[in-house]
Order: structure tokens, then sequence, then C-alpha cells
């Protein structure tokens, strides 16, 4: 990984001009958003070698980017496996949850956080890097509250989003004004297999909650419908408990499982 120094920060963004980058980049930006009227910063990881001139680059969008970046290093880790060939070139978009109240209301399958993802953010990520406009390309994932998030948004928009990564995700929850908890697990159910393919991870020791089902029995519980309706799943169950130690510890293994079969498109 290149160090600190070597990466870019910038503000202020061109579109890409044909160019190649020998290092590894971090770009720090500010990306103000209409839809849910307010600003946050987003970090983008290019990879060594990446190209303008080459086919379209893979991505991976994180919610909690700043956790994903610092607690649990994601672009160093996505460093080490494209060098050692087990995963292929990604380009990582890690997007920050500016405060936890904000967090707590933008993330539990919000619609106009999918609207963000979709209508802003990603233009945005197209206009100034070369990334595959295809959802077999582009996979999404957070932790928690996060991987929630990244399972609504990829159930919502598949035609955007293809690869669903979540670590110790919140699918107990349900919205104030319906009785009945895993809500998101419910619209599995009744609708349509969807072409998207998960990698879904949960700690034993999450199974801690007494007065709804708990990170673990709610997780259990997606996996099997999923798995029912023909869904791809790669499911892990370790020790952990619900923390970023846990989610960096199996962070690795979900970039394998869902990355390591994803050449770039040619269009």
């Amino acid at each position: 990984m290149a160090n600190t120094s070597a990466r870019k920060r910038s503000t202020s963004l061109q579109r890409p001009r044909s160019h190649t980058t020998a290092a590894s980049q971090v770009v720090r930006a500010q990306l103000a958003s209409s839809v849910l009227g307010n600003e946050r910063t987003v970090w983008v990881y290019t990879p060594p070698g990446y190209s303008t001139d080459a086919g379209p680059t893979n991505a991976l969008l994180l919610f909690d980017g700043a956790t994903y970046l610092h607690q649990i290093q994601a672009p160093a880790m996505i460093e080490r496996l494209i060098a050692a060939g087990q995963i292929a070139p990604t380009l990582l978009v890690l997007v920050d949850s500016i405060d936890e109240t904000t967090r707590d209301r933008e993330l539990p399958c919000y619609a106009p956080m999918v609207q963000f993802l979709t209508d802003e953010l990603l233009p945005w990520a197209h206009a100034h890097w070369h990334l595959s406009r295809a959802p077999e390309h582009t996979s999404i994932g957070g932790s928690s509250y996060g991987g929630l998030a990244a399972s609504f948004a990829a159930f919502t928009r598949p035609d955007v989003f293809g690869r669903v990564l979540a670590q110790s995700g919140s699918f107990w929850w349900r919205p104030h004004d319906d009785p009945e908890y895993e809500w998101l697990t419910r619209q599995f159910v009744d609708s349509p297999r969807l072409p998207l393919q998960f990698y879904l991870s949960i700690g034993r020791r999450e199974a801690r909650a007494r007065v709804r089902p708990n990170q673990l029995i709610a997780t259990r519980h997606l996996r099997d419908v999923l798995r029912a309706k023909g869904y791809p799943v790669h499911y892990t169950e370790t020790d952990g408990e619900h923390h970023y130690r846990a989610w960096r510890a199996n962070f690795a293994d979900a970039l394998i499982a869902l990355l390591a079969e994803q050449p770039s498109d040619k269009a």
C-alpha cells in the first residue's frame, strides 16, 4: 500500500483524463446531496496500476466509510488481495455517515439514501473515475445498519447493485409502525428472486438482545430465506462480537467471496 504522503487528497476533482497511476491513491472529497439535504465526506481508493485507458474497473461501495478506512483498513486489505491475484482490481468508494443521528435515520431501509447513491453518488463517481456500470461488477456493503442498508439498496435497485457484503447486518429491524421484526427479510420472501449475490457474516456472541430477534437469529433467518429463494449466499459464522475487530477479521474472506471472479467488463 502506498504511504500516506503518496495519497492524493482533493475536494475539487476534475473529469478523468487518460492516465495511469503507478501507486495506489486515496482521494478525499466533500459531496453535497440535494436528495438528503446534507454534505458528507467520501473517500475513493484506486489500486496500483489503475488506468482510465483500461476497461471499466469493478466498484465496491461501503457505508460507515471512516470505520472501513481507519479501523478495518479496507484499502490496504484490497491492495494485498489484488497483488496476490485473489480478487479482481477494484475501486473502493467509502461513504461517511456524518454522525450517529444521521446514520440512524439514513441507513435502516431509507429510500432517499438509495436515491442518493444511484442519482448523485454513482454519477459523481462515474464522472471522475472509469467504473463499470454493470450491476454484477458493482458491489455494496457495510456492517450493522450498514449491512442492512446495503441489502436494502440491492433489493431496491438490482439494476445497479449486484453483490452485497453484510457484516453483522441489523436484519432484525422494522419500521416504527410495523409490529413485526425482520422487515427486509419479509420483503425477500414476498418478492421474486433477483439477480443478487450475498456475503453474510455474523458472530455468535451477538445473540444478546432480549426484546427483539437478535443479530444472530435474524441473520440466520435471512440466510435461510435467501437460499430457499435460490440466491447464491456465502455465509460465515464466527465467535466474534458486534465490533469492527470482528468485521476486520473476516473482511478479506468477504472480498474474496464476492470479487474473486469479477473480471472487469468492456462496456
